[in-house]
């Protein structure tokens, strides 16, 4: 078993910076966000922000405009989309590597989620673990557990340079393509509409 002594100190150190415990909560609470709810939450930013900003940008043509902000929703959606995909494969190939197993060597389970092995995990890197002194063991178990978030995400990172060019790039075009066309068969019925009614 691991145990670390308990560290007397429970409050996030900013040096340099006094924030309150208000402050403190909101940065704990976005520090637990696994890899996957940043990347839906930047892919969101992006979607919402990116297309207004391109269709509100009056150094060019209204056409331009619309067509940019169509591709800035597509490049959200995709990148959103693949990047989801892949940290999601990295991270349970990783997780299922540091699983524990029973004496048949199967995986372990509970209420459907995979039980880490968090002795393994310590094992593996554990120079890096004892590099950061006394540790409080509830403290040490969230590490542990957030090691194969994080070694998959940089797996993922470093497999979506090669994804971006093969996979995000011609299916924000293909995204683009059908987005114009439902647009231009949009405003096709508006006008054969408003000319009948007419």
């Amino acid at each position: 078993m691991i145990t670390k002594v308990k560290s007397t100190n429970n409050i996030q150190n900013f040096s340099g910076i006094k924030l309150g415990n208000k402050a403190q909560k909101a940065l704990a609470k976005v520090s637990d966000f696994s890899s996957i709810q940043q990347r839906i939450a930047i892919g969101s930013s992006a979607l919402i922000f990116q297309p207004i900003i391109d269709f509100n940008n009056k150094n060019v043509d209204k056409e331009t405009r619309k067509v940019s902000a169509l591709r800035s929703a597509s490049k959200a959606v995709i990148g959103t989309l693949t990047g989801l995909l892949v940290r999601g494969v990295c991270m349970k190939a990783v997780e299922h590597s540091f699983a524990k197993k029973d004496s048949a060597q199967k995986i372990i389970r509970e209420s459907g989620k995979i039980v880490l092995d968090e002795a393994k995990i310590y094992n593996t890197f554990k120079k890096g673990f004892e590099s950061l002194g006394n540790i409080d063991p509830s403290e040490l178990s969230k590490a542990l557990k957030r090691v194969p978030s994080i070694i998959g995400t940089i797996i993922a990172l470093g497999i979506m340079i090669i994804t971006n060019f093969v996979l995000d790039a011609p299916l924000t075009n293909k995204t683009l393509e059908l987005l114009e066309k439902t647009l231009e068969k949009h405003a096709k019925n508006k006008e054969t509409g408003g000319s009948t009614n007419g």
